[in-house]
């Protein structure tokens, strides 16, 4: 007789594979023994990438960031009882920000539920609304419906994971003793793939004859789902349309609106930058002002995306439920008014390249940024750190080489920002990664630096170690003195020369950011951690210098 555990296992491995899934992360534990096995087992012949991280919180921000980067599912593996709520900000992050999280839990059996047992806890429905559906499969029940059950179920919900708007799904898999697999069994598997299409979508006529003679302004927030760059960029070219591409919209380069959040603060956008229309892609940008410059404005603005609609804002008046890429090939269908639209595109284009041209006069955190854009190689990829970081690097990263930039922007914590940019540089082991983060996120994440020793993963960690929380120096908090540090600053006087000893990772240090290419370029094997010393109130300075220059320029 078959091994019911064997089996129905198996197939729960095969039906995820036939699903697209390419990439798990392992946490091992003695719950999970049985489907840990298994699948390293099935990785010695499938075309898979099995990563183990023995640090469950860091796993989950590990798969979130190889399917941020992938864009499929991928599958990280938890043992039971608490070690699986350590999943839950992962998971958090993955339902805000639309991201294909799977997560398999190991469980106890009912008869070890509610009743003392050790490492039980109740893990039915445990991440509750953060997922977009939960199962609980018993992989031990021998009935002869029970694989192909499993195969279907697996299948249905690795759809739904990928269908907008797209999330995490939790499969919980409570197992008794004995938990040991049966490993020489070669009984084949009948896994019927599930096959779904889809209608093509089509936008209204009576929609695209709303935008004839408008002046249109693309405005690209960050991006979760397709890759649509280069037909974009065409098609702002072609019909003079200016983009503002918040930096996490893979769509940024040196032609698209830099910097719009300072434009609003120091106050130089004029009437004649005011479209009739704005069309909106992607998730909330990093600009805080911007989507309130345009609700203030009355500006008509459209939201376009399979998963448009959540604009706390609350300004959208019009959403357009349908793919990027199809909306901007049924666009050219519109006649517009060329001579009305290029010089509104005029307008944009001489203030990006004003604002461009003073970029030139930062000093600081704000020149890293510069640097980072000048010496990164093209499609080569970054993550961003929650804080200070994402918000510089929106205001002053051009695009100059690559537009491949990641970060956490569901929820927006620093929690697992270094796992997740882990996650990213095992995607692309061909060139170096990058990850750019402040001394407090890199101390929230320190065991994330685990995975790149273990696994060699070429990613340079550049790390502005300014002591302590900097962005609270831009809040209100920041006049009470008397407490400030103690409660906002925080700082942790990090070494961190010792903390790269300790996971015996390269160390580098830098003071200015003239060496940051000499470093780049040098040869490395594996992670490599870069420090750039700076100070808090010397870059609050420098950032209020910056929104003054600017003003006093657009204003001569």
């Amino acid at each position: 007789m078959t091994d019911a555990l064997t089996i129905n296992t198996k197939y729960l491995l095969t039906a995820l594979m036939r699903s697209g899934v390419r990439h798990f992360v392992v946490s091992p534990g003695s719950r999970n023994t049985p489907i840990a096995l298994l699948l390293a087992q099935l990785a010695e012949s499938e075309k898979i990438a099995l990563f183990v991280d023995v640090d469950e919180r860091s796993a989950a921000f590990f798969a979130l960031g190889i399917a941020k980067v992938t864009l499929k599912p991928v599958v990280v593996l938890g043992t039971s009882g608490t070690a699986i709520t350590e999943f839950t900000s992962a998971v958090a992050e993955a339902s805000v920000s639309h991201i294909p999280l799977i997560v398999l839990s190991a469980d106890r059996p009912q008869e070890l539920q509610n009743n003392g047992a050790p490492q039980t806890i109740s893990q039915t429905h445990l991440f509750s609304h953060f997922v977009k559906q939960d199962l609980e499969l018993t992989l031990q029940d021998n009935h002869p419906d029970v694989p192909e059950y499993i195969a279907y179920e697996v299948q249905k919900l690795i759809y739904q994971a990928q269908i907008a708007p797209r999330g995490p799904i939790h499969i919980n898999l409570p197992l008794r003793k004995p938990l040991m697999p049966d490993m020489s069994d070669n009984t084949p598997l009948r896994v019927k793939q599930l096959t779904r299409t889809t209608a093509p979508n089509i936008v209204p006529q009576k929609t695209l004859e709303a935008l004839q003679n408008k002046k249109i302004l693309l405005l690209c927030g960050p991006n979760e789902s397709e890759d649509y760059s280069e037909l974009l960029r065409s098609f702002s070219e072609k019909y003079h349309i200016p983009v503002i591409a918040d930096v996490l919209s893979r769509v940024r380069y040196t032609h698209t609106i830099t910097g719009i959040d300072q434009f609003i603060k120091a106050d130089i956008l004029t009437d004649d930058a005011l479209p009739d229309i704005v069309i909106r892609f992607g998730a909330t940008p990093v600009a805080g002002q911007l989507l309130g410059w345009l609700k203030k404005h009355e500006i008509t603005t459209w939201y376009v995306g399979e998963d448009a609609g959540n604009d706390h804002s609350r300004h959208a008046s019009h959403i357009v439920p349908i793919a990027v890429t199809n909306f901007l090939e049924q666009l050219t269908q519109i006649q517009n008014n060329s001579t009305a639209q290029s010089e509104f595109y005029t307008v944009w284009q001489t203030m990006n390249q004003k604002y461009q041209n003073q970029l030139i006069h930062n000093v600081g955190e704000l020149s890293l940024i510069d640097a980072i854009d000048h010496f990164t190689h093209d499609a080569q990829s970054i993550f961003v750190s929650n804080s200070m970081p994402i918000r510089d690097m929106d205001n002053f990263f051009l695009g100059r080489h690559t537009h491949n930039i990641y970060a956490n922007r569901g929820a927006n914590g620093i929690d697992g920002v270094v796992s997740s940019a882990m996650g990213m540089a095992a995607t692309s082991q061909e060139q170096r990664s990058l990850l750019l983060i402040g001394d407090i996120a890199l101390f929230h994440d320190m065991n994330g630096l685990m995975m790149g020793k273990q696994y060699q993963l070429p990613l340079d960690i550049i790390v502005t170690n300014n002591n302590g929380g900097s962005i609270f120096s831009f809040l209100p908090q920041a006049q009470q003195q008397e407490y400030f540090d103690t409660l906002f600053g925080t700082p942790l006087g990090l070494d961190l020369s010792r903390i790269a000893m300790l996971y015996d990772l390269t160390y580098e240090k830098i003071s200015t950011t003239q060496g940051l290419g000499d470093i780049l370029r040098q040869s490395v094997v594996g992670t490599r951690i870069i420090e750039y010393s700076s100070n808090r109130q010397d870059n609050y300075e420098q950032h209020q210098d910056f929104t003054q220059m600017l003003r006093e320029h657009f204003n001569e």
